[in-house]
């Protein structure tokens, strides 16, 4: 789980992303706000998998999240490779 500091940074950003876009689904935003607080390289995005350890959450949730916010267009979603179920998330340039 993330630091406190960290976390409450993550719930500040995330209300105002709520407030900012209401048709998103509350987990959709979470990871739409992990993935922008990510240090990971853009072109690279982050694991779904590791952002369901980071987060706390099923990695079923992130998956339906990521495939909402593909949809919308605020990322990408590739596969991450071999078997794994993960997905590897990149956020979209205008986001």
């Amino acid at each position: 789980m993330p630091e406190l500091p960290e976390l409450i940074e993550l719930q500040r950003q995330w209300e105002a992303l709520q407030l900012e876009h209401p048709q998103l689904d509350p987990v959709a935003a979470l990871v739409l706000v992990a993935l922008r607080q990510s240090d990971a390289p853009s072109a690279c995005g982050v694991s779904s998998a590791l952002l369901s350890r980071h987060l706390g959450l099923e990695h079923a949730l992130i998956r339906r999240a990521a495939a909402e916010l593909e949809a919308g267009g605020w990322v990408t979603a590739r596969p991450a490779g071999g078997a794994s179920p993960a997905l590897r998330l990149i956020l979209t340039p205008t986001c």
